[in-house]
């Protein structure tokens, strides 16, 4: 006696109908993947600004004032001097004394000086939102960065030094830094060119006070045009508030409709994105220029944010 078994199998419309399941099925999760992703990327950017705020903290401790929004002569901007207190002190080393001494007459000597220090990567000034160390610009790469009277200024390299390490992150020079301008010099920030501020001063409190936010140093839109070395970002101003797209002078991201801030306390807040025109004098704009303000005696009202 033969017995014979009949094989099981998809019929052609059963195999479609499960092909179909699958992909709705996938076409559910990705967007759920993407939104953890993105929700991993804001938190590790906002530990990002946590530790960089406690690191200029700790600045402080050791100096007696705050590291300043740059140094005017050699051009080096905040982040340099915060590298021994982000556990990059090998990287500090290699930087010339006088290249870091705030306001000091004798230290006109660019930071080209310490070319091999700034090809260093550092994973704490990268926003994994961005990863502005693989972007290759359609412009240049940001040299410097910094508020001079009413306005701000920039110079770059062609975009091919690409091995210049990069920051998604920069100080904040409050409106427009330290201007003489009546309107916009009552909304100082702690950080700008040769700035020595002690958190004593801070009269509006470090817990109403930007420390430092994103910043993309060019355009959060297309194809980027800039971005910006971690030597040589200075303190970016609040005046043009989160316009997006965005530019070299205002904080930027590319968290979809935030920017983050960290306060000088160590706190971190979201700010929301406006158009493509800056919100100038709104209820927003004033906010943001309140906290950006380091003894301006207003109140910051996050609801506004």
């Amino acid at each position: 006696m033969r017995n014979r078994k009949n094989r099981v199998a998809f019929t052609l419309i059963e195999l479609l109908v499960v092909i179909a399941i699958i992909a709705i099925l996938i076409g559910l999760l990705l967007p759920a993947v993407q939104k953890v992703r993105q929700a991993a990327a804001r938190l590790s950017c906002a530990n990002n600004l946590k530790q960089l705020n406690l690191a200029a903290a700790n600045y402080e401790s050791a100096n007696g004032v705050l590291p300043p929004g740059s140094q005017s002569l050699s051009y080096v901007g905040t982040l340099a001097f915060l590298l021994p207190y982000v556990e990059q002190d090998n990287i500090y080393r290699q930087i010339p004394t006088q290249m870091l001494t705030i306001g000091d007459g004798s230290a006109g000597v660019w930071w080209g000086g310490a070319w091999g220090a700034a090809n260093n990567p550092v994973k704490t000034f990268i926003c994994p939102a961005d990863g502005a160390d693989t972007i290759t610009p359609s412009t240049g790469i940001n040299a410097y960065v910094f508020t001079t009277g009413t306005s701000i200024t920039h110079g770059w390299f062609s975009p091919g030094y690409s091995t210049l390490g990069r920051s998604d992150y920069a100080s904040c020079a409050g409106a427009i830094g330290n201007t003489t301008d009546s309107f916009y010099g009552q909304f100082r920030g702690a950080y700008y060119p040769d700035s020595r501020t002690k958190m004593a001063t801070i009269s509006d409190g470090t817990s109403n006070t930007f420390g430092f936010g994103e910043t993309l140093g060019g355009t959060d839109v297309g194809t980027r045009d800039f971005v910006t070395t971690w030597m040589g970002v200075g303190a970016v101003p609040t005046a043009w508030a989160t316009s997006s797209p965005s530019q070299y002078y205002n904080f930027s991201s590319k968290h979809t409709g935030i920017v983050q801030f960290g306060y000088c306390d160590g706190s971190v807040r979201s700010v929301k994105k406006v158009g493509a025109t800056t919100d100038w004098f709104t209820p927003h704009w004033y906010q943001l220029q309140y906290a950006g303000g380091a003894a301006d005696g207003q109140v910051v009202d996050d609801s506004q944010f």
